[in-house]
């Protein structure tokens, strides 16, 4: 008596999530699109910042400039004479006085205002949405000149100080805090921490500080850097007030010093990239998610 064997071949398990050869092929393009994307956009960005760079810091005119003088005439006294100009002091004085109280207007207008919105009424968060962009949609210059004409009568001694900016700081903030906050809300599920918070007792002060306020840390701060990106780099508000800020004075100060002047505002934006870059890193050190890539 025979015993036969049959052996069936089954085909093995197809792994979950492994793209095949035609899904590669597919992803080949699109992969190197992006890349060719990234490369121009980092391009666009490095090329004229290389050119400030050059142009601030070597003593070389174009028209001589040569392989072997790449090197040479590099100096960094323009910027030394900048920032020591007793004038970008005194205006850089003033313009960090003007970040810290239009963050301290924004938040203390926006943030409560954005909390009552989110956990009693969400209903009208489109409504608060549209009425915080109205400040972008009325040009600067209009709004200079409509406030100054009604207030020059009744309050000229507001519209003489330099904090006569604060409000239109504020205002032209308005878009960037209320969707920073609207996003760090969104992301905590704001609703439900108010309504549990309610059921336990808590009053609606007790909800806004010490339940929500503590979770939206995230929000708060990237609020409040965009608003100090902006104030910093603000130039038509304060030259239409003729307020003497940051950007104003190096513009003035670029007439008479051009390299110095360049050098200056190169020294500015990267720093302000880098107080950004350390905000966020600082943010994520204490598990907080922050995207970098917006809002």
């Amino acid at each position: 008596m025979s015993t036969e064997t049959i052996v069936v071949l089954a085909p093995g398990p197809v792994p979950v999530g492994e793209p095949d050869q035609a899904s590669r092929r597919s992803l080949k393009p699109a992969g190197a699109l992006k890349a060719a994307f990234l490369i121009a956009i980092a391009l666009y960005v490095a090329i004229p910042m290389v050119a400030m760079a050059r142009f601030a810091f070597q003593n070389v005119p174009v028209a001589l400039l040569s392989p072997d003088k790449i090197l040479t005439g590099w100096s960094l006294a323009g910027l030394w004479t900048a920032i020591s100009d007793p004038g970008i002091i005194a205006a850089t004085r003033t313009s960090l006085l003007l970040v810290v109280l239009a963050i301290v207007l924004n938040l203390a207008l926006l943030l409560p205002l954005a909390i009552v919105t989110e956990v009693r009424s969400p209903h009208l968060r489109p409504i608060l949405s549209a009425i915080t962009l109205l400040p972008w949609v009325i040009p600067p210059i209009a709004l200079v000149v409509g406030v100054a004409a009604t207030f020059r009568a009744t309050v000229p001694w507001f519209l003489a100080s330099d904090y006569s900016l604060v409000p239109f700081y504020a205002l032209w903030a308005m878009p960037f805090t209320y969707r920073a906050l609207d996003a760090g809300l969104r992301a905590i599920n704001a609703r439900t921490l108010y309504e549990a918070a309610r059921s336990m007792g808590a009053s609606l002060g007790t909800v806004i500080f010490r339940v929500i306020v503590p979770n939206i840390g995230a929000a708060i701060v990237a609020a409040a850097a965009l608003t100090a990106a902006m104030v910093l780099g603000e130039f038509a508000f304060a030259s239409l007030l003729l307020k003497r800020t940051l950007p104003t004075e190096m513009v003035n100060y670029q007439r008479s010093d051009p390299r110095g002047g360049l050098a200056l505002a190169l020294l500015v934006m990267l720093l302000t990239a880098l107080a950004l870059g350390l905000v966020v890193r600082s943010l994520r050190r204490r598990g907080l998610d922050v995207q970098t890539t917006g809002l």
